[in-house]
Formats: structure tokens, C-alpha cells, sequence
């Protein structure tokens, strides 16, 4: 179902099917850059995206942004060059990729932003709706969890995600809001994983060297790759006693070791779900349908519908898990 497209860059692939049609038999062929292809989340987000892209009959041609916002600023110019029907965007990260979004607005082409929210700044671009699992909730539980592993009191060091990146900004904003209102917990380091296995290694071994064994409770990661990264990093050191680990994400190989006790706490969301619901309302806008914002779920999951600046975002939901509930079949990992 995937193939190339050179027509449009070395890094893209588009998917889908030609039965689709806006008006006659033109084919109705959405632009998706994404932040970056070598990431789990954005893998499964990416089989979601095709599953759902053949179910509408339409194309999604799919660009690998490299991380980079120079990189998706480039592929969004691509997209309005070839006259696509409409762009997502999933951003890096969100300043930097504004005049881009500016460009698409001025085209008048339907655009959305799925997974990574985007902060208008005062800048006047819109979008006709962001589909982003709730990356807020995410951060409230991950402290919730903090707190409850500490029962109220120690010293913790957090391996935050990419600066600048709506889901760094949401989860890390939410996170410090619970902290902050647990005076016990004291938040004695922080630094950028850049939500990659290597960064949570590196920051990680930071931590470790800078903290030695009895001076730090607790190490929270904003998510699941960068985990690893540090799990290498403590095993390497010897550092595991006396640590409560808490992370989230939903990447199997984390609920696993949390179900062998190798870490305190996890959390699930379902990156196919942003993938299917955010091609299914394109596909539904381009068709001339009215897109059915608060309609939407995916294998039973439904996803919640409020506004951000007066636009529909809708919100695959996000789960905690613990020892509690590791074992409910829902919680496998992805």
C-alpha cells in the first residue's frame, strides 16, 4: 500500500488508494509531513494513517521531517507547489513551523495538525482541527505518580522531551502543576532527552554522576525511548535500589518491565488512533462531508472533542498504568 514518491521528495511514501474522488474522478491526495519517521510513536501513528487512508479512497503522501523544522517548512512549500487537496502537519516542534502554517492559510488549503500541538503566539494561524491525544493528562498522572511512588516526599530529577515541542510543553507543564502542589517534592534537575533512547542515556548518566546513591528518590521521563536510554544507563551503573523510575508512552517493552518490576509506574496512549481519526476527518472535509469531530474513536477507544482558540481539537485519551491494572488486556503495550 506504501510506495514512493519521488515526484515529491527522497523522503516521502504515499499510501492509500485512487478510488477516491472530491469532484469527478480526481483523485483527493492530502499532504502529511511528519516530525519524523524513526520513532515508534510516528511508525504506528503511520500504519494508522495508511489503514485509514485505503478505507477513504484517498492518497497521503508521507514526509519524513528529519526533526527538523527547516526540513517540514520545506515539504509544506512541496505540498502547496504540487496543489495537494489538503496538509497535516505533524510539528517537531511549534515556533518555528508558524510562517509555514502562514503560507498554508494564505493558500486557503484545509490544514490540521495531529499528535504535536502547535501555540498560535498571537500570530492569527488557524487550523480546521488538531487531532492530540492528551498530552496534558499524561503529564497530571505522570506526577500524580511521583507523588504517590514517594508517598509526598523526596528529590527528583526529570528527563524532559524535545524544548520547544507541543507535547514537551503540554506533559511538562501539567507534570510541574502537580509537583508544585506537593511541596515534599523537589525537583533538583531537569534537562532535554529529546524523546530519543540516546538523549535518555546521556541525560540519565548525567544525572547519575551529578547525584550519587542517597541523593535522589526518583527519575521521571517524559517518555518511553528515552526510558531505555536511562534503564541501560542505571543498570550500567549499578544505581537501581533505592530509585523509583516512572514513565509513560505504552510501548510494550516499557509495560513489560513494569510488569516485572523493573520500574514503578507507566502510561498508555494509542498512536494508531491519532493516525486513523486525524485521515478520517480530512478525508471527510474533502469529500465535502461535514467531519464528525465529536464522533470519533478507533477499536472501541473514543476520543473527546473541546476547543483550543476556538478550534475543534480532538483528544484520544491517555491511561495510567501501575501494578494495579499492568495485567488488563488493554494495557499490553503497543
Amino acid at each position: 500500500m506504501a510506495a514512493a514518491a519521488a515526484a515529491v521528495l527522497a523522503t516521502a511514501t504515499a499510501c492509500g488508494t485512487s478510488s477516491g474522488s472530491k469532484s469527478g474522478n480526481k483523485e483527493i491526495t492530502i499532504g502529511w509531513s511528519v516530525a519524523y519517521f524513526d520513532h515508534p510513536v510516528y511508525q504506528l501513528m503511520m500504519e494508522g494513517i495508511k489503514e485509514e487512508a485505503a478505507k477513504q479512497g484517498v492518497k497521503v503522501i508521507l514526509a519524513d521531517g528529519k526533526n527538523d523544522p527547516a526540513v517540514q517548512t520545506q515539504q509544506i512549500n512541496n505540498f502547496l507547489a504540487q496543489k495537494v487537496d489538503g496538509i497535516i502537519l505533524t510539528p517537531a516542534v511549534s515556533d518555528p513551523m508558524i510562517p509555514a502554517v502562514k503560507k498554508v492559510n494564505a493558500a486557503k488549503v484545509p490544514f490540521a495538525i495531529v499528535d504535536r500541538r502547535m501555540e498560535t503566539k498571537g500570530s492569527g494561524i488557524k487550523w480546521d482541527f488538531l487531532v492530540s491525544w492528551d498530552m496534558v493528562k499524561s503529564g497530571t498522572v505522570g506526577g500524580e505518580q511521583v507523588v504517590k511512588a514517594l508517598n509526598g516526599k523526596g528529590k527528583i530529577a526529570v528527563v524532559e522531551g524535545t524544548a520547544g515541542a507541543g507535547s514537551t510543553v503540554d506533559r511538562g507543564g501539567a507534570f510541574y502543576k502537580v509537583i508544585a502542589q506537593n511541596p515534599g517534592i523537589q525537583v533538583v534537575y531537569k534537562a532535554d532527552g529529546d524523546f530519543k533512547r540516546s538523549g535518555g542515556q546521556q541525560v540519565t548518566e548525567a544525572i547519575l554522576q551529578r547525584f550519587p546513591k542517597g541523593e535522589l528518590d526518583a527519575i521521571y521521563y517524559m517518555a518511553d525511548e528515552m526510558l531505555f536510554g536511562g534503564i541501560q544507563a542505571i543498570n550500567n551503573s549499578g544505581r537501581r535500589e533505592g530509585l523509583k523510575i516512572i514513565s509513560c508512552d505504552g510501548d510494550k517493552n516499557a509495560l513489560d518491565i513494569l510488569r516485572k518490576g523493573q520500574i514503578d509506574y507507566d502510561g498508555i496512549f494509542f498512536p494508531k488512533d491519532e493516525g486513523v481519526i486525524g485521515t478520517r476527518l480530512m478525508a471527510q472535509k474533502l469529500k465535502g462531508q461535514k467531519p464528525e469531530f465529536g464522533n470519533q474513536e478507533y477499536e472501541g477507544r473514543k476520543a473527546a472533542l473541546v476547543e483550543y482558540e476556538g478550534m475543534p481539537w480532538v483528544k484520544p485519551d491517555f491511561f495510567g498504568v501501575d501494578s494495579s491494572n499492568m495485567n488488563d488486556p488493554m494495557f499490553v503495550g503497543w
